[in-house]
């Protein structure tokens, strides 16, 4: 079947994009609001954008009703966040982070989640992740102001946390990690299943 963009509703398309674009690792992203109050929040548009200089990017899309999520808003105030990863474990309690909090309330609270204070920047760290990016804000691309419109952030890398259990001469230990990927609906999927290929 073909599709094109421009005969389809915002919601048709989200739901060939999410399922078509699988498994996507997760951005478990804290920061802080201007007034102070902590913000956790989990998103599946994340990658790696460049390794030199360090840049890591997220992209939290505008709501079903256009409305920008205030993770966005306190990354555009403060200019600064961290990236926490998720495994398995946390699968649970993350979800817990993905419920739309009225901005005054701390989700870290909420869930019941620990936290570590950061290096250089301000937001804290999900104690219990594996691995923890401290970035400050590079760039927010804007793709529009429509419901489910793009805001991509970049952040460059400026403190990173490993476990000391989990990495080996700068080898981050899979096992260790346990990531999780999200896949469509509420679909996830585990990285417990490898296979080794080497480049010819």
């Amino acid at each position: 079947m073909e599709f094109l963009p421009h005969t389809l509703t915002a919601q048709q398309m989200y739901k060939l994009l999410i399922g078509g674009i699988t498994p996507r690792p997760i951005a478990w992203v804290s920061t802080v609001s201007a007034k102070g109050v902590p913000n956790l929040a989990p998103f599946s548009f994340f990658t790696v954008a460049s390794a030199n200089p360090p840049v890591l990017c997220f992209n939290p899309m505008s709501t079903d009703k256009g409305a920008e999520k205030d993770t966005l808003v306190n990354i555009r105030e403060q200019q600064e966040f961290v990236i926490n990863t998720v495994s398995y474990q946390d699968l649970s309690v993350m979800n817990q982070t993905c419920h739309s909090l009225p901005p005054e309330q701390n989700e870290f609270e909420y869930a019941g989640i620990e936290t570590l204070d950061s290096t250089i920047v301000k937001p804290s760290r999900v104690k219990q992740a594996v691995v923890s990016f401290e970035c400050r804000l590079n760039q927010i691309v804007d793709l529009g102001n429509q419901p489910l419109a793009g805001h991509l952030i970049l952040g460059d890398v400026v403190a990173v946390h490993v476990n000391d259990d989990a990495i080996d001469n700068f080898k981050i230990d899979a096992d260790q990690l346990d990531a999780i990927g999200r896949m469509a609906g509420s679909d996830y999927c585990l990285t417990r299943d490898k296979v080794q290929l080497m480049r010819e």
